[in-house]
């Protein structure tokens, strides 16, 4: 606790936000991903292109599912404000309520490592990328200034 308590504000919100939890949403898998495999011949694996195809597909979907129900509070102050994909790159947008004048160079290199060990501890995000697709995260302060960005593309 007597950590907490040295802590300036921007290293303990950036703390929170790399131990929270992730935010439940509705979604309808299936709808995500039914039209993607559709037109796949089932009785073989798909090709390596064919995979990033699936999963630019899959991941459209659902970021048109998530972003509609955001912005979502993550914890006291993280809020995951948008969602999108490029290709097989789902993209996530968080803004942290802490000013970038706060922000230390340790508080980034731990957010960073706690959002990379997050990912490569998912079963799903691990096989995802495992198969071609990525995880690109951007964070930025209360006044819209980028605090860091980080691709997670294997573990």
């Amino acid at each position: 606790m007597a950590i907490l308590f040295g802590m300036s504000a921007a290293a303990l919100a950036m703390a929170m936000q790399a131990q929270a939890t992730k935010p439940a949403f509705e979604t309808d898998s299936d709808a995500a991903i039914a039209p993607c495999v559709a037109g796949y011949d089932q009785t073989r694996d798909p090709t390596p292109a064919e995979w990033k195809q699936i999963i630019s597909c899959v991941f459209t979907n659902t970021a048109a599912q998530m972003d509609a129900q955001l912005p979502k509070k993550i914890d006291q102050i993280t809020t995951l404000v948008s969602v999108s994909s490029s290709g097989p790159t789902f993209n996530y947008t968080y803004v942290l309520d802490v000013s970038m004048a706060d922000v230390q160079q340790a508080n980034i290199d731990s957010l960073e490592a706690a959002t990379r060990e997050n990912a490569c501890t998912d079963p799903s995000m691990t096989q995802t990328m495992a198969l071609g697709g990525s995880y690109f995260y951007r964070w930025v302060d209360r006044s819209g200034n980028q605090i860091t960005t980080l691709r997670i593309e294997g573990c």
